[in-house]
C-alpha cells in the first residue's frame, strides 16, 4: 500500500518505520523543515513505562480549584469560553471519578508495557542513538501523604505487571547521590527500575534519516497541510495551504499523528475528537558533575530532572492556553527554582527555554486505530507520554492498518471509546 503520514513528530516516524517494515511505501508530510520540531523537540526526555496514572484521577481533582488561579502551579486550568476547551474540561472532571481513573491508568500502563517491548525490538533493529540511559527513574516526594499514596498506586500496578520500589530517603541519596544536597526534606522516593531516558529530538531525527535510507519511505518537508479532502467514507487527498497540488493524492491510507493539530483537521471532516492542547515548558543547560545521573520526578512540583548526553534537561508544568506557543516567564521560573532546589551544586549554564503543546485527551490514552472513514487512521492525543508510547502506539497503528491481529488489546485505545463521550 500507499500510506500518507500526517506529522513528522516521534508518533509520525514511528509509525512510518513499523509501516514501512511491513513493505508498505510510506510518505510523511510534515509542515517544518524537519522532523521533531514541536513536542517532539525538547521533552522531559524519560521513558516513563511505569508512570500510568493519568492527569484526570481523584488526587488532582481537589487541587484543581487551589491551582487555577496560582500562574505557578503544577497545572493551570482556568474557565474558558472556548466551546472545545469547556467540552474538555467538563470530560476531564469526569474522568476524575476512581473507577475511570483506575480504568484509564490500566490501559495506559498496558500500552506503556508494551511500548517497552517494542523499543527495545526498534533500537535492537536500528541502532540508532540518542542519548539512551536505562537506568531506571526515581520519583521524589516531601509529602508524606503523597508517598503513601505514590505506595498503594505501586501495589496497584504491581498486579498490573509493573514494579516499583520504596525508599527512604538514605536509599534515594545513595541511589543518586546528587540528591544529598538538596534543600527539600525528602520523606522517601519511589523507584522505576524498568524505566529509561533518552532524547526525543535526536531520536527522532536519526529514525527518519533511517528510514529515508533503509526503508520505502519519502519526507516531504514544508507542507503546511490545509485540509483533508473526503468523498464519502475515503480520503481523497491532501490539501496543502496556499498550494494544490494532486500529488497529494494516489495514496490508500492516511494516519492523522498531528499532535494538537489534529483535532481542528478533524473537525473540517465532521469528526469532533476531544484532543486539547496541553502546554508545557522545559529548559535545558550544559550539564556539570553535579547533575543528576537517573532521571528524577519531582513530585509536588510535578517535574522531571533528566541527563541527555552533555546537556540537563527540566521539564513540566501544564497549561492550558489554547494553541498559544509563547514561553512565558511565570511558567520557567518555577523550573529554575526546582533544580536549584533539588541540585543546588548544579549551575545552570547556556540556558535555553522552550515551550510545546501537548495533544491531550480528557481521560489520558491516546486515541489510536481506526475512524468512521475506511482509509483513515488515528495514532495521536497521548499528552505528556508520547515519547514513551510512541514505540508500541505505533506498532498498533501498523497491525490496525494492514488489517493484522494486535497483540495487546485496543480497549480504551479507540475513537469512540465511551470514556470520551458524554
Amino acid at each position: 500500500m500507499k500510506i500518507c503520514i500526517l506529522g513528522a513528530g516521534v508518533l509520525g516516524v514511528t509509525s512510518a518505520y513499523e509501516l514501512a517494515r511491513k513493505g508498505h511505501e510510506v510518505t510523511v508530510i510534515e509542515r517544518a523543515s524537519e522532523p521533531a520540531r514541536e513536542c517532539s523537540f525538547a521533552n522531559g526526555g524519560q521513558l516513563s513505562y511505569s508512570h500510568a496514572e493519568p492527569w484526570a484521577n481523584p488526587h488532582v481533582f481537589p487541587k484543581l480549584f487551589k491551582w487555577m488561579w496560582q500562574d505557578d502551579a503544577p497545572l493551570v486550568l482556568r474557565p474558558s469560553t472556548d466551546p472545545h476547551m469547556m467540552r474538555w474540561g467538563l470530560l476531564f472532571l469526569l474522568n476524575c471519578l476512581p473507577s475511570k481513573a483506575r480504568a484509564n491508568c490500566e490501559t495506559m500502563l498496558r500500552l506503556g508495557l508494551y511500548s517497552k517491548q517494542k523499543m527495545a525490538e526498534l533500537m535492537a533493529d536500528t541502532k540508532v542513538e540518542f542519548s539512551f540511559l536505562g537506568n531506571g527513574t526515581l520519583h521524589v516526594f516531601d509529602n508524606q501523604k503523597s508517598f503513601d499514596g505514590a505506595k498503594r498506586h505501586a501495589e496497584f500496578q504491581h498486579k498490573l505487571g509493573c514494579s516499583e520500589t520504596p525508599m527512604t530517603p538514605e536509599e534515594c541519596f545513595k541511589l543518586e547521590p546528587t540528591l544529598a544536597n538538596t534543600s527539600k526534606k525528602l520523606v522517601g522516593g519511589m523507584f522505576a527500575p524498568m524505566d529509561e531516558s533518552g532524547d526525543i529530538h535526536v531520536f527522532t531525527k536519526n529514525l527518519a534519516d533511517y528510514c529515508a535510507k533503509n526503508l520505502k519511505v519519502t519526507f516531504l518537508y514544508n507542507q503546511k497541510i490545509a485540509k483533508l479532502h473526503k468523498t464519502d467514507d475515503r480520503i481523497t487527498h491532501v490539501e496543502i495551504e496556499g498550494q494544490h497540488r494532486d500529488y497529494m493524492a494516489g495514496f490508500d491510507a492516511y494516519v492523522m499523528a498531528l499532535g494538537s493539530h489534529s483535532a481542528p483537521q478533524l473537525r473540517k471532516l465532521g469528526l469532533h475528537v476531544p484532543i486539547y492542547p496541553m502546554k508545557g515548558y522545559s529548559i535545558s543547560f550544559n550539564a556539570s558533575e553535579h547533575c543528576p545521573k537517573v532521571s528524577i520526578t519531582d513530585d509536588a512540583a510535578k517535574q522531571v530532572y533528566t541527563l541527555l548526553g552533555n546537556r540537563m534537561r527540566v521539564a513540566g508544568t501544564a497549561e492550558f492556553a489554547g494553541f498559544n506557543e509563547d514561553v512565558r516567564k511565570v511558567r520557567i521560573d518555577p523550573l529554575k527554582k526546582g533544580m536549584r532546589e533539588l541540585f543546588p551544586n548544579a549551575p545552570q549554564e547556556e540556558l535555553t527555554e522552550w515551550a510545546c503543546l501537548r495533544p491531550s485527551t480528557p481521560d489520558g490514552p491516546p486515541i489510536i486505530g481506526k475512524t468512521p472513514y475506511t482509509n483513515l487512521f488515528m495514532n495521536t492525543g497521548h499528552g505528556t507520554l508520547g515519547w514513551t508510547q510512541a514505540a508500541g502506539s505505533a506498532r498498533l497503528l501498523a497491525d490496525v492498518l494492514t488489517g493484522a491481529p494486535t497483540e495487546i488489546p485496543l480497549s480504551g485505545l479507540e475513537i469512540g471509546r465511551n470514556l470520551l463521550r458524554f
